[in-house]
């Protein structure tokens, strides 16, 4: 009689367990955030977690099909995004296709291989048992489900060629911050992205990039609308498609629209690690250098303060001076503005050096405009002026302009010495004569719009999308020893009354003269 108690007690906890088993499991299925819950029992989680894994339901279900998730290092956003995401989403459809792409084929191919394996475990079988990989291929970059289905890796700037993909996913475009400042990289990844990745996409695609926020024109930068500051929420990209936004700083600041909510100061994933670790942490990446706590952790590759160049540095005056000699830089580009195409601008700036050598930004022009614009407008510049020289960079952009430059200047009478300066070394070299000088209190600008403008782009330089402005104000500084410093007119003596002569002394004075000549 015990032992049939104990029996019907220990079935009935079986079949307790099993309904419960049962629930988990038809949950899983149906919730991205219980699926990782249950393949993953032991990492529960997070409250940002759960946050990522609702945005990425919302792509799962089709409710939306753009996202771009940033967090700090270490949060776990691309287990949730590039290995859970992708299984749970070839699980709910096994007969679509991932493509996930990173700044290596090596790390890419990490990814899937992780993915492959969470959809061959034995959580993941009982979840999708009509789901899984095909025998015929398992690599670890590349692979299929036997419903047609699969999942490729690649690198950025890597082939896709003759795969699409209906859920498109990038995790990590660049490498790290040297990377990051490269001109050559910066613009190979957006064309990549651009012309390779999104042409995979099936009908219906969806995109999701998680990334570190090293510089402002990165892919996410080059997706998201130019003021965009660190928010999080839904913006119109470059696409005119709804972009929505995750982005979560290490320490929450005013103003960024936190998704979790919190009250500026207090940290993320507290119950993973601790205010102490992130002071030492904040403390280690701030040493001489804002950019790393600024772009790795808080999401704003351009601290308010500056790097490169600091804000306090730079002055401003009400009144120009007098007696200044004038003096024109710009930095051209030949491509106007055009649907799809975000070109360099053209910045062209009119100097006055005073006779203690300091610099006084005049007038500026800037715009995204072809040369028989710019042109003209530097020659107007120059009219209004009368710079004793203008100064540009060598190179395929002169051999382009100079032509076109001199015939109207010519043609209208206005005329200047050009000057070309060599391009030499990279953009940190070319500004660092300006830099010198700003830092010593020798710079200043006029309380203009586009005088704040101008400092803005110096203060976020390198994180900034667009630099032109930096190139402009080197080509300055690296031209201050061929300028002249505007010579102060001579003053005339005053002479006091007291010590004046009289009239007696000057006539004594005057007499020797006419003594001499007499004599002659």
């Amino acid at each position: 009689m015990q032992n049939s108690k104990k029996e019907l007690k220990k079935a009935a906890q079986c079949l307790q367990d099993n309904a419960q088993e049962l629930l988990r499991r038809r949950q899983a299925r149906k919730r991205f955030t219980d699926y990782c819950e249950y393949v993953a029992p032991d990492e529960p989680p997070a409250e940002h977690h759960v946050i990522l894994c609702d945005a990425y339901q919302d792509v799962i279900d089709g409710r939306n099909d753009r996202l771009l998730v940033f967090m700090p290092p270490g949060s776990a956003k691309s287990t949730y995004s590039t290995v859970r995401g992708p299984a749970y989403y070839l699980g709910k459809y096994p007969g679509r296709s991932v493509i996930c792409g990173s700044y290596s084929a090596d790390l890419s191919e990490l990814f899937g291989k992780k993915c492959r394996s969470l959809i061959l475990s034995d959580e993941h079988s009982r979840l999708f048992p009509d789901a899984p990989i095909s025998d015929d291929t398992r690599a670890k970059g590349e692979w299929e489900t036997r419903l047609g289905g699969g999942y490729k890796s690649c690198g950025v700037d890597g082939s896709i060629t003759g795969r699409r993909g209906d859920l498109l996913i990038i995790d990590d475009p660049v490498k790290g911050r040297k990377e990051a400042d490269s001109e050559t990289v910066k613009e190979t990844a957006w064309q990549w992205f651009k012309s390779d990745f999104l042409s995979r996409g099936k009908p219906g695609y969806a995109v999701i990039v998680i990334q570190t926020r090293w510089v402002e024109d990165d892919i996410s930068g080059r997706i998201l609308p130019e003021d965009w500051d660190g928010e999080s929420g839904d913006f119109e990209g470059f696409d005119g498609k709804t972009w929505k936004v995750i982005s979560l700083q290490a320490e929450a600041e005013e103003g960024k629209n936190d998704p979790l909510g919190r009250e500026a100061g207090a940290w993320l994933w507290p119950e993973w690690f601790t205010p102490e670790y992130w002071e030492q942490t904040k403390a280690a990446q701030t040493a001489g250098d804002m950019r790393n706590w600024a772009a790795l952790y808080q999401q704003t590759p351009s601290p308010e303060g500056g790097t490169y160049f600091q804000r306090e540095w730079f002055e401003f005056y009400d009144d120009l001076p007098e007696n200044l000699n004038r003096y024109i830089t710009h930095d051209d580009a030949v491509t106007e503005e055009a649907e799809g195409e975000d070109p360099d601008y053209t910045e062209i700036a009119d100097w006055g050096v005073d006779p203690q050598d300091n610099i006084y930004a005049v007038n500026w022009y800037s715009a995204q405009e072809s040369s028989d614009y710019w042109i003209d407008a530097l020659l107007d510049m120059v009219d209004i002026s009368q710079a004793y020289v203008a100064v540009g960079e060598s190179g395929v952009i002169r051999r382009a302009v100079e032509p076109h430059l001199i015939k109207r200047m010519q043609d209208r009478k206005i005329y200047t010495r050009l000057e070309w300066l060599p391009t030499i070394g990279d953009k940190f070299a070319r500004a660092r004569n300006f830099q010198a000088l700003a830092s010593m209190g020798k710079v200043r600008f006029p309380r203009t719009d586009w005088a704040r403008r101008v400092i803005d782009q110096l203060v976020r330089f390198p994180g900034a999308r667009y630099d032109d402005c930096v190139d402009t104000c080197g080509l300055i500084g690296r031209a201050i020893h061929q300028t002249w410093a505007a010579r102060e007119p001579e003053k005339k003596k005053t002479i006091p009354i007291t010590q004046q002569k009289t009239i007696a002394e000057l006539m004594q004075l005057d007499r020797p003269v006419k003594k001499r000549r007499q004599r002659i």
